[in-house]
């Protein structure tokens, strides 16, 4: 079993902590029978993804997974929406809800995820208030989401959805809005299992 890290510019083709990493332009090459995932940073280029939308279409509905990060604004796949910008204040606007729980954030606090500080270490959640600043994991929303869509979690007051899973074919993508899930596994945090449950998640059939 193969998992991609299809990215701008990869250092190398190497598999580290469990992700081939290779360019997205050389993912018409890379897609062979082994790969079971695939991971998309945010920066991917889109407009190449719309043609090779066919291509990932039929990759996914023999059974393969797509993890998407970021702002989608290009349809590169079947069943995707438009990311849209939410108007937010304070950090209750971008406070994160988990709807439905999920593997590859199980055991994870959504709050954790909130806040960015400059600190190293465990920083107890009542300081993160006073010295985060919010936003780096989602600021904007998915609407008029898919059919058989299960939302992970919603942002803000209104609850709109933020990442969410569907069904296409034989197989899944999975939408997180934000900056890439992977930044987001880390020791500070008590989130580095987050980046082995990624994986695992792509590995699976």
């Amino acid at each position: 079993m193969t998992v991609l890290k299809a990215v701008m510019a990869p250092r190398d083709d190497a598999v580290v902590d469990g992700f081939r990493e290779i360019d997205v332009y050389d993912l018409p090459g890379a897609c062979t029978d082994d790969v079971t995932g695939i991971y998309f940073t945010g920066d991917v280029d889109q407009q190449f993804l719309v043609e090779q939308r066919d291509r990932l279409n039929a990759f996914v509905g023999r059974g393969g997974r797509v993890l998407i990060n970021g702002h989608v604004q290009r349809i590169f796949l079947d069943g995707l929406t438009r990311w849209r910008k939410l108007e937010f204040r304070t950090p209750e606007d971008l406070a994160l809800t988990r709807i439905t729980d999920h593997p590859v954030w199980a055991g994870v606090d959504p709050r954790v995820l909130l806040y960015n500080t400059g600190r190293r270490g465990s920083v107890p959640f009542e300081e993160l208030e006073r010295i985060g600043v919010a936003g780096f994991y989602g600021r904007g929303c998915y609407l008029d989401l898919p059919a058989g869509a299960r939302i992970v979690h919603t942002v803000g007051r209104t609850h709109a959805p933020l990442d969410y899973e569907y069904p296409l074919g034989n197989g899944c993508v999975l939408v997180h809005g934000g900056n890439d899930l992977l930044q987001f596994a880390s020791v500070d945090r008590g989130t580095t299992h987050l980046r082995t449950q990624i994986v695992h998640w792509l590995e699976a059939r």
